[in-house]
């Protein structure tokens, strides 16, 4: 299933102070937004400090989710802060107020009392340490935490005593709050579709290669293969993502890889890991000939968590809808040279972790298959399926096979 790289949404942090006038008469504070820091090496009682009690907690293996609401419906889901060994190793904010800082490893043993994650963990629990409502503390990087586990940006940490951050300017801020891209651990994710293009892309950094076979093309007997290769640019998460990528259509037969093939452009967003938006152009440019047709389209991918615990059968739905011209018509509109604008979709179920089930009509039949991603930490994903199952477009159904490794073509950014 599609779950998409968490990043950090950073943004500037405004700060309020007293001004005095020629005749030193002291105006009022201007009200200013409350400023939330979570740091690597926070214990879990100085993040409930910072953020209060969470809304729920969660355990998987040895890492504690502590959940959040992010007070935004757009972005889906809500904020969350990890926690491994007592210690904060990870977060991830789609509130604008709140923000997170790396800070070097504490190596020390925090006292049983502070690793409670919620109050209501001990009756005996002290409370957490008292900080003013409006003074922010720090904060960590993740880990893993989810497909794509984001590395927050690098931040000194501030001493644990209650006293109040220094009054910065707006730039100030942003000079400590590294407003960078973070980097990212590419995982290994099942598909959440086959044949039909979904709202998420790669961003800035990452890249992929693939390579896909079919035992026979419509209406011979001959077998084909593609093959492809595509990097990202951008940031999906705070405005826009642009995916590249080519194709060679000539990787069996022809006068070689990508003596014949096209260049492919998408653009995509990308609201927190719940829902992304794109549009694309496959085969924008094309070369040696080739005769598979340019298809602009228009794609939404919206992901259903099904459990908060995606070690568990059937944790997750992603559902994908668009409409799209060239490949995405009919055959009797392409038959006839229609300029028509057909629908498409998917349905992938996570069906355990590692592998989902998908079902993909393409604009002009019907596809399944099923996705395995064999090794978690290394980003390869096996596909294999069935094409052209109604028998609507073409002359029966086909067996199709295809696999694709992700990587990173630039270092993270800290």
């Amino acid at each position: 299933m599609p779950r998409i790289r968490t990043l950090l949404l950073p943004a500037a942090l405004l700060c309020a102070g007293w001004t005095a006038s020629a005749h030193a008469q002291v105006r009022a504070p201007r009200p200013h937004k409350r400023i939330e820091v979570v740091s690597q090496g926070m214990t879990p009682a100085q993040v409930r400090a910072v953020l209060g009690e969470p809304l729920r907690t969660r355990r998987e293996g040895t890492l504690t989710y502590l959940y959040y609401a992010n007070g935004s419906a757009a972005a889906g889901g809500d904020d969350y802060v990890v926690v491994q060994d007592c210690r904060v190793v990870g977060a991830h904010f789609a509130n604008p107020s709140r923000f997170v800082a790396r800070a070097p490893a504490d190596t020390g043993t925090p006292p049983a009392a502070e690793c409670h994650a919620s109050a209501a963990d001990s009756a005996s629990a002290p409370p957490a340490m008292a900080m003013r409502a409006d003074t922010p503390r720090t904060p960590a990087p993740p880990t893993d935490v989810n497909p794509g586990g984001a590395m927050p940006a690098q931040q000194p940490r501030l001493v644990a005593e209650d006293r109040p951050l220094p009054q910065l300017g707006a730039g100030e801020w942003r000079s400590k709050l590294t407003l960078r891209h973070p980097g990212t651990h590419l995982l290994a994710v099942p598909a959440a579709s086959i044949s039909s293009p979904t709202g998420f892309g790669v961003d800035m950094g990452e890249a992929f290669v693939g390579v896909a076979y079919q035992e026979r093309t419509r209406f011979t007997t001959s077998d084909d293969a593609t093959a492809s290769i595509g990097m990202g640019f951008g940031d999906r998460d705070r405005l826009v993502g642009l995916e590249v990528s080519a194709t060679s259509y000539s990787t069996l037969r022809g006068g070689g890889p990508f003596e014949t093939g096209g260049l492919n452009f998408k653009l995509h967003h990308a609201f927190g890991d719940v829902w992304g938006v794109a549009v694309g152009y496959e085969n924008a440019v094309r070369w040696g000939g080739s005769d598979a047709g340019q298809s602009p389209y228009a794609t939404v991918t919206r992901v259903f968590r099904l459990n908060d615990d995606s070690s568990r059968p059937f944790s997750a739905i992603a559902a994908t809808l668009g409409a799209g011209a060239g490949r995405f018509r009919s055959e009797s509109d392409v038959a006839a040279d229609r300029k028509t604008v057909n629908p498409f979709g998917a349905i992938g179920i996570q069906v355990i972790e590692p592998l989902s089930l998908t079902a993909d009509w393409n604009g002009q039949d019907l596809y399944a298959a099923a996705s395995i991603a064999p090794i978690r930490r290394v980003p390869l994903v096996i596909n294999a399926g069935v094409a052209d199952i109604t028998g609507s477009a073409g002359d029966g159904a086909r067996f199709i096979l295809s696999a694709g490794l992700g990587f990173r073509w630039l270092p993270p950014f800290f």
